[in-house]
């Protein structure tokens, strides 16, 4: 059945214990803690795993030079040789978990893990060469000059770092004499910005306050009440687009103030002096323009939108609402920044009245009779009489994905409608809404096979058709000799007859033959080039067929290979005599694989030790 396919097998294997000269020998002189172990579970791959396991590629890393494996090291020309590397998972298509790599060996090969990659030669930051020095900072006494020099080209691929951009230096124009000497100049920081002060606002008698100019307004309208309507439209688009500026006046809000600072001159004994004392050096502003610091200002928060789920359901993770508020003014000159216009939190739809959320689950339809030529097309393509088949064969259905709770979400639905349709005199049903929906509950249809969530369900499985108990049949033979199945004919026919299973298998070979030499037995070993004992051959002696394994005339086996000569040793008196070959144990593999192979295994015992100058 399906159980054949999949996690749950078992591999086996043959372990002996060997001289370190490769004969074998007892399994207790071998160490038994360290004897590896004979049998390992497994995992059976059948081709109907090809739809649920696949290669996972990882993305490719960053190039690394060879020179940093090899240790060798060069000057880069062109460019570094590297490798790049990436990780290669066999996983399981549905949920992304990790598989063995077998598997998916089974029908792809595991793409490469390494590639080769070119690194660009390092590039050294470029500069240009310096400027000439400035001017001394003092015009006597101690100051300061620089020089600066600018990027040409930028570091690259890990290139040197760009050097100093600027260089200072100490100057002394000349030795200071008179009053340079006695008076200096300090000047404070600057204050904070602040608006300029305003003349005091004119008296009523002077300017109308706002209350009568609007008063004045609003008697013109009076007056001008016969105006036509398309200049009423006119003034109010005109009061639309002023009260809109005024809005973004608001937002923007800047408004100029200036800063000052203080400049005095000091006499060297620490006593401030009039400015006058100090002539021989340019007064520095005392004023300066600024933007007056004003914060960002929001709204208050508005009040929270609707969930985004809209179901009950504790198993389906929560939804989320939003509320926002608006800005009423950015920040201007170095205020505090906006905080966070909008903000989300979890949650869950509220109310009596939520429906339940959809259920999404596998449904399958039931398998279908056990088909034995499904199997059989492969080997046996003009099969004719097929009814009476059994043995292996495959299962077959349908899987699909439903609404497992779509009638009950419609009748919930359906049953609101008719409430609020209902007047409020009007009577409720007598039977219970939940039971009443037994009647009206029919099959769902199918959705998409992405809103299922899980595994999906195989869609093939092995199954067996008994075989009628008077018919027993062996296991398989070897394969024959390639020949025709019939000579006479000259094609190659398969098949069986009854009910019985087919008892003759056939595949394709090279050279098909009536006819071929038959081994009877080896003649004695005579050994080589007249010598009493040692190496030698084993004639064998032989017989021609016919493909039904009677015994022909030899001429017609004139155009096959002749069996060769089997090579032998004739123990000498002194020499190892070891007894012939025991015949060849049963495969360690139950069945065949792509990735692993069985092994067999055969001994022969020590006749007699070597004695002096034998061989070993």
């Amino acid at each position: 059945m399906g159980s054949e396919c999949g996690p749950g097998g078992s591999q086996s294997r043959a372990v002996w214990c060997a001289h370190v000269e490769g004969w074998t020998t007892l399994h207790t002189n071998c160490l038994q803690s360290t004897r590896p172990a004979n049998q390992q579970s497994c995992f059976r791959v059948c081709d109907w795993h090809k739809d649920l396991y696949d290669w996972r590629l990882g993305v490719w890393n960053q190039c690394v030079p060879i020179s940093l494996r090899t240790g060798r090291t060069g000057v880069c020309l062109q460019g570094e040789e590297g490798i790049q590397t990436r990780e290669v998972n066999c996983v399981l298509k549905a949920d992304g978990s990790a598989a063995d790599d077998a598997i998916c060996e089974y029908f792809e090969p595991k793409p490469r893990q390494e590639q080769a990659c070119l690194i660009p030669c390092p590039q050294d930051c470029v500069v240009t060469e310096f400027t000439p020095w400035t001017t001394c900072s003092k015009t006597c006494g101690l100051g300061l000059q620089n020089r600066v020099r600018s990027v040409v080209a930028p570091p690259l691929f890990g290139g040197l770092p760009c050097p100093n951009l600027t260089e200072f230096q100490t100057c002394a124009p000349r030795a200071c004499e008179g009053r340079e000497t006695v008076f200096s100049l300090k000047v404070g920081g600057w204050s904070d910005c602040k608006l300029p002060s305003l003349p005091p606002p004119p008296t009523s008698s002077a300017a109308p306050s706002r209350t009568a100019r609007q008063a004045r307004r609003r008697k013109g309208k009076e007056r001008k009440g016969n105006r036509d309507p398309e200049m009423r439209e006119l003034i109010k688009s005109k009061r639309n687009r002023n009260r809109l500026n005024r809005l973004e006046d608001d937002l923007w809000n800047i408004e100029i103030g200036y800063q000052s600072r203080q400049v005095v001159c000091v006499h060297r004994n620490g006593s401030t002096v009039p400015l006058s004392q100090c002539p021989h050096w340019g007064l520095p502003e005392t004023y300066q323009s600024c933007l007056i610091a004003k914060d960002c200002v929001v709204s208050e928060w508005s009040t929270w939108g609707s969930c985004s789920k809209t179901c009950s359901d504790p198993s389906v993770p929560q939804g989320t609402r939003s509320r926002s508020r608006q800005l009423m003014r950015l920040p201007t000159g170095g205020g505090s920044e906006c905080p966070q216009l909008e903000e989300s939190q979890a949650c869950e739809p509220e109310g009596d009245g939520v429906p339940p959320c959809a259920i999404y689950a596998w449904r399958t339809t039931e398998w279908s009779e056990c088909r034995v030529d499904a199997l059989l097309s492969q080997q046996d393509r003009r099969r004719g009489n097929q009814t009476g088949l059994c043995g292996g064969g495959v299962q077959s259905r349908e899987v699909y994905c439903v609404q497992v709770n779509a009638e009950l979400l419609s009748y919930i639905n359906n049953n609101k409608d008719k409430q609020e349709g209902q007047s409020p005199n009007s009577q409720m049903p007598s039977v219970p809404p939940l039971l009443s929906i037994s009647y009206e509950i029919s099959a769902s249809q199918p959705v998409d096979i992405r809103l299922c969530k899980g595994t999906t369900p195989s869609t093939t499985q092995l199954c067996h058709i008994p075989c009628p108990l008077e018919c027993e049949v062996s296991p398989w033979g070897a394969w024959g000799p390639c020949t025709f199945e019939n000579c006479d004919e000259r094609v190659v026919k398969k098949g069986g007859e009854g009910n019985c299973p087919h008892l003759v298998e056939a595949i394709p070979c090279d050279d098909p033959s009536c006819f071929s030499w038959q081994l009877v037995k080896l003649e004695e070993c005579i050994p080589d080039e007249e010598m009493d004992c040692g190496e030698g051959t084993q004639a064998p002696q032989v017989r021609c067929v016919n493909s039904e394994g009677t015994e022909v005339e030899k001429e017609m086996c004139v155009d096959e290979v002749y069996p060769s000569s089997v090579p032998c040793v004739v123990p000498c008196p002194k020499d190892c005599a070891l007894s012939l070959w025991t015949e060849w144990s049963s495969c360690s593999q139950t069945c065949s694989s792509k990735t692993a192979e069985g092994k067999q295994m055969r001994t022969r015992a020590v006749l007699a030790y070597n004695a002096g100058e034998g061989t070993e």
